[in-house]
C-alpha cells in the first residue's frame, strides 16, 4: 500500500461538515483541500490532481451529480489526467438516492455521518492507503483545527435559519428545502438527533406542496426550539 497520505479534495457548502471530515482525513495522515462549492471543487480539480475527491450530493450552485458528469465528460474528452475515484457524501442514503450518484458517474456513496470504518475501506479500495497506518504515523500540522467547532455549527446554523425564515417568507420553498438538507447534514455530523427530526419534519413539509406549507412556519419554530437546547 502507499505509505504517503492520499491527496484528497472535500466539496461540502456546509462548513462545520467539511471541517470534521477534513480533521478526520488529516488523523488519517491524508493530506487535504477544501471547497465549498461545485465550480470551486471544479477550479480545485483542474489545477491539481487528487486521489480522492469526496463530493456533497446538494449544493447550492451546482450539484454534485452536475459536477460527477462534467468530471466524467472531461476525463472521456482527454482532457483531464487520469482518473479521479468521486465518492458521494449525503444525509441520504437511499438505493434512488445511490442510483442517481452511480448513474452521474460517482463510484460509491457515504453517508452523514461518514461512517468511519466504510470511510477507511474506501480509502484502501481508491488510494491504495491505510488509514489505521497512516493515523499512527500522522505528523500534526497546522490546520483548522483551531476553529471552535461547536461555536461554527452554532453560528452558520443560526445564519441557515435565517435565511430559511426569509425564504419561508417569501414562499420559496425550494429554498426551504435546500437550507434544511445543509442543516441536516451539518446536525448529523454533530450528532443533534432532535435538530435532525425537526428538519426531516420540514423536509416532509416541503414535498408535500401546498398541503404541507402551511406547517412549515410552525416546523421551523421548532427547529429553532431545538437550535437553542
Amino acid at each position: 500500500m502507499n505509505a504517503e497520505g492520499p491527496q484528497v479534495l472535500v466539496v461540502d457548502d456546509s462548513a462545520t461538515s467539511r471541517l470534521v471530515i477534513e480533521k478526520q482525513l488529516r488523523k488519517f495522515g491524508c493530506r487535504v483541500d477544501g471547497a465549498e462549492d461545485g465550480r470551486s471543487a471544479l477550479a480545485a480539480m483542474q489545477s491539481r490532481r487528487y486521489d480522492l475527491v469526496l463530493l456533497d450530493c446538494y449544493m447550492p450552485d451546482m450539484n454534485g451529480y452536475e459536477v460527477a458528469r462534467l468530471v466524467r465528460e472531461r476525463e472521456g474528452e482527454g482532457t483531464d489526467d487520469g482518473y479521479t475515484p468521486l465518492i458521494g457524501i449525503s444525509a441520504e442514503a437511499d438505493a434512488a438516492h445511490v442510483q442517481l450518484c452511480l448513474d452521474s458517474g460517482m463510484d460509491g456513496i457515504l453517508g452523514k455521518p461518514l461512517p468511519i470504518e466504510e470511510f477507511k475501506k474506501m480509502l484502501a479500495l481508491w488510494c491504495d492507503y491505510d488509514a489505521d497506518s497512516g493515523a499512527a504515523t500522522a505528523v500534526a500540522v497546522p490546520d483548522a483545527g483551531a476553529v471552535d467547532l461547536e461555536a461554527l455549527f452554532k453560528t452558520t446554523s443560526r445564519q441557515d435559519l435565517q435565511a430559511m425564515l426569509a425564504a419561508h417568507a417569501k414562499s420559496d420553498a425550494q429554498a426551504v428545502a435546500r437550507l434544511a438538507h445543509r442543516m441536516k447534514g451539518a446536525a448529523l455530523t454533530m450528532n443533534r438527533a432532535p435538530m435532525v427530526a425537526a428538519l426531516e419534519r420540514i423536509e416532509d413539509a416541503v414535498r408535500n406542496g401546498a398541503a404541507g406549507a402551511a406547517a412549515v412556519g410552525e416546523l421551523i419554530a421548532a427547529l429553532e426550539a431545538a437550535l437553542a437546547d
